[in-house]
């Protein structure tokens, strides 16, 4: 296969495979019922919100900043492999047909996020009187440009600078956008034609840089790794994914939780465990996600009933997403050597879960007393999230294991 054009087709139907392959296993996972129940409940509170909100809400601020914010990150999306280094070598030539199908790629998968944050964000324009439906149709325009100039200028720069420096011009970036979008709704035209030309002399000053210097495939394999390894993380937490790359993390502020072994009288799967919940990167920040979410929900949901369901289902979530990464691993591990009786392992890992889950319990109970004040009801969700997390641990079926 000579032609990069029919390279880029095979590579993305490939791509598309593997994301439909994972995303089946995360869209009937636990996470479409948090979705559910977040997303409602933060809708409702936002239209509650809007029916008092004063027309001195700095709308267009907090709008520009957001908008602004999803237009500057436009990571691009090559689907490059190691390989590509050698074997693109003698298409170099061609190159362009295969990067401008992923520019536009990028593009159009990238648009969505900007878009639907500005759709939000038209009710709360809305109710503070700011603009008219001219200028909303013109930023929707203006979004679609904006999107599509960025996705070129952090090509140009990553190709120009190998990556050094993008947190850099996606600030630059950040602010001249946020700039634009502010004085478009207040229709200050001179500081909107200013920031377009800002814009436009430093589309071109990095595409001048851009063509002087060789294709960095190291670069943009680099980035195409981790896209995929972040992507392979989080079906991780769904089902199990050959691809992924474990990684640890000594964490030595939480040394206070790890006390030393003492000969003879530490129980050695239980220290194995709690060592690795607090030092595998997957499992600790899952459970850190979770628990910061149901806390947000106690913090932010006003209604008791949706509060109990929601802390109850990333109760639920937690505890069986832990035993599962806890009970994986090798074919063979080292403990397995260990002079004891099967069944401490899986006593050991039902205890981590039962002692994380009650701190969850404790900190989700805190959040809901700001909101709920010193009432029932924060014993009540703390009571939820310690009964689910129990009924979890009891009823997921053990794992079987050979030790012989």
């Amino acid at each position: 296969m000579n032609n990069l054009r029919d390279i880029w087709g095979a590579r993305f139907v490939h791509y598309m495979t593997e994301l439909q392959k994972y995303m089946k296993y995360v869209i009937t996972g636990h996470l479409a019922i948090v979705l559910v129940f977040t997303m409602g409940a933060g809708a409702y509170a936002y239209s509650e919100w809007l029916k008092e909100v004063s027309v001195d809400f700095p709308a267009a601020i907090l709008a520009a900043v957001v908008i602004a914010g999803a237009l500057a990150y436009s990571p691009i999306v090559t689907l490059l492999k190691p390989a590509d280094t050698v074997y693109f070598l003698p298409l170099e030539h061609k190159l362009d047909s295969y990067l401008k199908r992923a520019i536009s790629w990028t593009l159009f998968s990238q648009l969505v996020l900007p878009l639907g944050l500005y759709v939000v964000a038209l009710p709360l324009l809305a109710a503070t009187e700011t603009g008219s439906k001219e200028i909303f149709i013109g930023l929707a325009i203006g979004i679609v440009i904006l999107k599509w100039l960025f996705v070129d200028i952090e090509y140009s720069f990553r190709h120009a600078r190998s990556g050094a420096g993008i947190w850099g011009d996606r600030a630059v970036r950040f602010l001249v956008a946020a700039l634009l979008i502010y004085s478009w709704f207040h229709a200050y035209l001179y500081v909107v034609v200013g920031s377009i030309i800002v814009l436009g002399i430093y589309s071109i000053y990095w595409r001048k840089i851009k063509n002087s210097k060789p294709f960095p495939y190291d670069h943009f394999i680099e980035v195409e790794q981790n896209r995929m390894m972040r992507f392979y993380r989080f079906a991780n937490y769904f089902t199990d994914v050959p691809h992924l790359k474990g990684s640890v993390s000594r964490r030595g502020w939480l040394r206070a939780f790890m006390t030393t072994p003492v000969f003879g009288r530490t129980v050695a799967q239980s220290y194995l465990i709690k060592r690795t919940f607090l030092r595998t990167d997957d499992i600790f920040w899952l459970w850190v996600r979770l628990t910061v979410l149901s806390m947000l929900g106690a913090l932010f949901i006003p209604f008791p009933i949706v509060a109990f369901i929601f802390a109850g289902a990333l109760a639920f979530a937690s505890a069986v997403q832990l035993i599962h990464a806890l009970r994986a691993g090798d074919d063979f591990r080292m403990d397995m050597l260990f002079p004891e009786r099967e069944e401490i392992r899986p006593s050991a890992i039902r205890k981590m879960v039962r002692t994380v889950q009650w701190i969850q319990a404790v900190a989700v109970m805190v959040a809901a007393v700001y909101l709920y004040g010193l009432t029932i009801t924060p014993v009540v969700i703390g009571a939820i999230v310690l009964i689910i997390s129990e009924a979890t641990i009891r009823l997921t079926g053990e794992k079987k294991e050979i030790y012989d």
